[in-house]
């Protein structure tokens, strides 16, 4: 349930980040149409939310909110290393296939 709870977070800050006009284009090429845009908002939001539980049923309400408060901070920290230090997605055959030129 712990690590649940962590994979809920971690997932709930990378939908946050790529709900942002930079992530998103640093990793699809595009900006998220509004639709999108709300879409990975709302589900960051619920997913976060939803890693309330897991926590709490893993220690209990005297630990849980602290588990949950780790998990939190744990979440945000995986998804700003993977939304800025993994490379972007390399389109084949794309302006930026990974080529140098010389």
């Amino acid at each position: 349930m712990t690590i649940l709870s962590l994979l809920l977070a971690a997932v709930a800050f990378g939908l946050l980040g790529l709900a942002t006009d930079a992530h998103h284009r640093r990793r699809f090429g595009c900006l998220p149409d509004p639709a999108q845009h709300g879409v990975l908002r709302y589900g960051g939001w619920l997913a976060l939310v939803a890693s309330v539980l897991p926590a709490i049923l893993a220690r209990a309400w005297i630990f849980g909110p602290i588990l949950w408060a780790g998990a939190v901070m744990a979440g945000a920290g995986i998804a700003f290393l993977a939304l800025n230090f993994l490379p972007p997605r390399v389109r084949a055959g794309g302006a930026d296939s990974g080529r140098r030129r010389p």
